[in-house]
């Protein structure tokens, strides 16, 4: 009879142990099905065209930024090619006075 009871009594608390653990989980799945309700009242206040004009503002910001760093690559380059030219001409221009000067010398 006491081994009985203690049996009954061990598979009592397995139960209950099982019994907490789906109950947990229960949980979990409920507060997954909250926001899932959540979400969807959420969605149902934006409408499609709504969502169709915010992709038409982001594709048309999108392309001109597109247009703006071709802009910015083109003046990079003008930039670059006139840096380039100032120095040959600052090169030239070096060499002229040298030439110059050697030949004020030479002539007197």
């Amino acid at each position: 009879m006491k081994n009985e009871l203690q049996n009954l009594t061990e598979d009592i608390s397995r139960l209950y142990e099982e019994i907490t653990q789906k109950t947990e989980s229960l949980g979990q799945i409920d507060s997954i099905t909250r926001l899932y309700d959540e979400l969807q009242t959420q969605l149902l206040g934006i409408s499609t065209e709504e969502v169709d004009l915010l992709q038409t503002q982001i594709k048309s910001t999108l392309e001109q930024m597109v247009g703006i760093s071709k802009s910015l690559g083109v003046i990079k380059a003008l930039k670059i090619t006139l840096n380039s030219n100032d120095e040959v001409l600052e090169s030239v221009k070096k060499t002229q006075t040298n030439t110059t000067t050697r030949r004020s010398l030479e002539d007197r």
